[in-house]
This record gives C-alpha cells, sequence and structure tokens, in this order.
C-alpha cells in the first residue's frame, strides 16, 4: 500500500484522465427520473446497519432515486476499488475516503467537485451551518471537493472508577504530558501494571504535532499555491511528541499493543489499562464496554506538552462523487450526499457512533433535546474542537502520499519501541517521505 497514491495518478494520467473530463454542461435534467446509483463506504460492524437506515430514509424522502449500499473494505480497501471501477469504467456514483486521501483525489482526474455539482444543477449548499474546522479539512484552492460525513478527533478515555481507587480526581482528567505521566504512575502503585495505551496509529503522533501549531508539511502545511515538497514532522514538535510517547513506554508506563482498533480497546474494556487515547467515534462502544463491567467512563481532550497552544485537526472521512455519470444519476449522488450530510441524519450517526455532526444546526438540536446533559462524553469532542484555534496546522495537512507516510511513520515508531533513537527514526522517517514526494509532484507535472 505504501505506493497506493503513486500507482492512482499513474493510472490516471496515464489514461489522459483530466479534472472534470467527459462531463457536459447540462440543459435539461429529469428530476423525477428514475435513477438507480451506487454508494461504497468504509464502516463496519453495526455502522453498516446503520448506514443502510440513513440511506433508508433518504430513498423514502426520493422514491425515483434507488441506492445500492455497499461496504467495501477500510478506507484503502475503497479507495482501491473505487480507482479501479473509475478505470474500468463502472465507479460507484459516491465513495467514502479518509481525509488524508483529500490532495490525491483532488488530482486523481477521477472526481466531481461538490462545488462544482452543486452550480450545475442549482442546489444550494449551507456551507456557513458546517463547522469551521470540518469544512475547512475538505476546502482547497477555495473550492468544496467532497462532502463531509464522518469527522472525529482524538481523545482521552479513562475509567473513572479506577483513577478513584489510585487516589485520582475521577472528575479531572489529566491534560499535559506531565499530567499523563503523573497519573500513570499513581496508576500504576494501585495495581494496574502498564496503565495507558493506545494503538500504533500516525495519526496520534500527527495530532500531538498540530496541538504545537506545528506544520506537518512545507507550503502551508501542504495548502498553499505550491504543492508540498517536504515534510516538517521531524522537527522539534515532533521529537518532544515521539520523546514524551517513547519515554512512557520505557518507563513501563505504556502497553504496546500494536496496530490495528481493537486491542486497545481491548485492554481498556478489561481493565488491563485505565486510560486509552482513541478516536471520539468510540464513545458509543467503550461506554457500553465498561459499562457492562460495572465501571464509569470519562472522557478528555488529549494531552499536549505544557504551554503548546496549537489545536486539535479532525480525523474521518468525506463523501466523494465519481465523475462520467449521466447527469440524472450526477444529480441523484448529489441529493444523497447533500442528505447524509444534514441535520437528522448527522444526530443519528452521532448518537450510534460518537461521530460529532458535521453542521452546527444538528448540534444546536441535539443540545436543545438535552442529549450532552444525559451523555455528557459524547460532548467532549465538542468542545475540544471548539477551542482550537483556527490555523493552517488545525486546518489539516494535505500530502499526496499520505497513507504511505503514515506507514513509514508507524514503522519508524515500533523501531523505537525497540530501542531506536527517537530523532534518528524521525529523520529517517522523513527522507523516505520526501523522496516519495518528489516522485508524487513530477508525476503531477506531467
Amino acid at each position: 500500500m505504501k505506493r497506493f497514491l503513486i500507482v492512482l495518478l499513474v493510472l490516471m494520467l496515464g489514461s489522459s484522465f483530466i479534472f472534470g473530463a467527459g462531463q457536459q454542461e447540462v440543459s435539461l435534467v429529469d428530476e423525477d427520473a428514475n435513477v438507480t446509483i451506487d454508494f461504497w463506504h468504509a464502516m463496519s460492524g453495526t455502522r453498516i446497519e446503520l448506514i443502510q437506515s440513513i440511506v433508508d430514509d433518504f430513498m423514502a424522502q426520493n422514491p425515483n432515486i434507488t441506492v445500492n449500499v455497499q461496504y467495501t473494505g477500510s478506507y484503502n480497501d475503497t479507495l482501491n476499488k473505487a480507482v479501479s471501477a473509475h478505470k474500468a469504467g463502472n465507479a460507484p456514483h459516491v465513495f467514502h475516503s479518509y481525509e488524508i486521501g483529500t490532495l490525491g483525489m483532488i488530482n486523481s482526474g477521477m472526481i466531481s467537485p461538490v462545488d462544482q455539482l452543486a452550480d450545475r444543477y442549482d442546489i444550494e449548499i449551507p456551507w456557513d451551518d458546517f463547522f469551521v474546522p470540518v469544512q475547512s479539512y475538505y476546502k482547497y484552492q477555495g473550492r468544496h471537493y467532497s462532502m463531509p460525513f464522518n469527522s472525529s478527533t482524538p481523545l482521552i478515555f479513562y475509567n473513572k472508577t479506577l483513577f478513584e481507587k489510585a487516589g485520582l480526581d475521577p472528575e479531572n482528567p489529566p491534560k499535559t504530558y506531565e499530567g499523563i505521566r503523573e497519573a500513570a504512575i499513581a496508576l500504576k502503585a494501585s495495581g494496574i501494571d502498564t496503565p495507558v495505551t493506545w494503538n500504533l496509529h500516525s495519526w496520534y503522533f500527527e495530532q500531538m504535532c498540530c496541538l504545537q501549531d506545528a506544520p506537518f508539511v512545507n507550503n502551508d502545511n501542504g495548502r498553499g499555491k505550491e504543492l508540498p515538497t517536504a515534510v516538517l514532522f521531524n522537527g522539534a514538535a515532533g521529537n518532544k511528541a515521539l520523546d514524551w510517547w517513547i519515554g512512557m513506554y520505557d518507563d513501563g508506563l505504556f502497553m504496546d499493543v500494536g496496530p490495528g482498533w481493537s486491542n486497545h480497546r481491548a485492554a481498556f474494556g478489561a481493565g488491563e489499562v485505565a486510560m486509552v487515547m482513541s478516536s471520539s467515534s468510540d464513545v458509543n462502544l467503550l461506554t457500553k464496554s465498561l459499562a457492562e463491567k460495572g465501571w464509569e467512563m470519562g472522557t478528555g481532550f488529549i494531552p499536549r506538552p505544557e504551554g503548546a497552544t496549537g489545536g486539535v485537526a479532525i480525523g474521518g472521512g468525506s463523501l466523494w462523487m465519481t465523475n462520467n455519470h449521466p447527469a440524472e444519476e450526477e444529480l441523484a449522488a448529489l441529493k444523497l450526499v447533500e442528505f447524509i450530510s444534514s441535520d437528522e441524519p448527522q444526530m443519528a450517526w452521532h448518537k450510534g457512533t460518537g461521530y460529532f455532526p458535521v453542521r452546527k444546526t444538528a448540534m444546536d438540536k441535539l443540545e436543545k433535546e438535552g442529549w450532552f446533559i444525559e451523555n455528557p462524553n459524547y460532548l467532549t469532542a465538542f468542545e475540544q474542537l471548539l477551542v482550537s484555534p483556527e490555523t493552517l496546522n488545525t486546518a489539516g495537512s494535505l500530502l499526496g502520499v499520505f497513507p504511505e507516510t503514515r506507514a513509514i511513520i508507524q514503522s519508524e515508531i515500533q523501531e523505537c519501541y525497540a530501542g531506536k533513537d527517537v530523532s534518528k527514526a524521525l529523520d529517517d522517517a522523513a527522507a523516505q517521505v520526501n523522496d516519495l514526494i518528489t516522485e508524487w509532484n513530477e508525476l503531477i507535472d506531467l
């Protein structure tokens, strides 16, 4: 997978696809025509049924539109399949991709920007209703390319029951690197061997840089007029973050649970650890997991170095529309993604997962119905997002080889667990990624 997006571009550019190719200006569109469209997504487990129920509601309101919904595997799997299908001429009308695929998709030649289609079919999308950090991530050079869908930030989840047993304040989670360390020492003294964990994922490292308001790549964090040419994560901010992470491991306070999203959740649910960093989309799952043992869960902001003034960037994914479809199908696809981002579907999605609604109007409705009074842990991600300053760094970095970058960083962190020097690991990762960036940019310039 390391060279996935480079291969994607070779396929697209080699086939002479260009932005918007094959699409004609629309003069007459039959909005009531019976059409069938395909929607591929990357949400597994109980989320499959939840997405289907949202789409069922859409079809009930639009009886002339049939939507074939399909879970197509992980984000990488879904993106790979969508690229292959587009090359074969049978791409899904809508597909789900992660946030780090944004710059690759923009330059792939296989998508139609949301703004472009909304203008074409005279559909007004109320962008001012969207949370600014959510809207900003998927907006590039003034244009909205995809429709925000599932947005999240990482949180600290902690076992209030075990905190109280260790003499810690269960209503006051630690907020800094030193605070996490001190809490971990107290928890270890109370009998928890390795009290803290999270899965091996570059996302946390990226957020740790963001919290220090440090760019991940050059050229305005990848959002400037020129494509990024080099990474910056091996600077002071990256070293400070990884020094703390690895220091916790070296001191026996952090459990290495490897990659994936199941082991750290299981360790937390079993009480093997008392603190875990994970996606806010896990609020629903982890609350139930602890409740089964009679434990109470709390949530807090992810920790930062003392005095850091940055904030978090969103994670998650968005909905992209592929090009080269008949006008009636394009319009149906646009109506679908607009519906999924609207208040009622977003509220249902939030309650069923923990992903926060992408629109302020949906948040307002949740507050008015008292949802957050009964479910305070669902509010933490909002609060963390809303206190984050609006900068190029908290907007999220854009990089054409981001999936490969994550794999490289994760490999180097694993090397640090085995004793490799943090600074050397980050410099080695940067050198590998910079080589990929150079190759990717050369393909874009062809």
